[in-house]
């Protein structure tokens, strides 16, 4: 009898801490009271999530659910407008250079 031994994506404890960087930065998204700290919350939230389906299989990664949609101020005019356009990937996206310096 042979054994699957592949871990799971949640197994161990790098995979425990990337769940919950996403959960305490959707809770963050969640709670902002203003639109930076939404933007903020957001651009974490997305990094986060990609950590997270890096460490997952590809079929572990399809059963999440999406995140929410950019926040107004979370995208600059051009990305906003790539985004509509289906020209720009959300993982390769980057803040604009104010959202950048405040997340770090």
């Amino acid at each position: 009898m042979q054994h699957d031994t592949a871990p799971s994506s949640l197994d161990g404890v790098a995979g425990i801490r990337a769940q919950r960087r996403e959960v305490e930065a959707l809770l963050a998204y969640t709670h902002a009271r203003d639109e930076e700290s939404r933007a903020l919350a957001w651009w974490t939230l997305l990094r986060a999530r990609q950590v997270r389906l890096a460490a997952m299989r590809p079929a572990e990664s399809a059963r999440l659910p999406p995140l929410p949609a950019p926040p107004p101020g979370a995208l600059n005019r051009l990305q906003a407008l790539r985004l509509r356009l289906g020209w720009l990937s959300l993982a390769k996206a980057r803040p604009d250079s104010r959202l950048a310096r405040r997340i770090g």
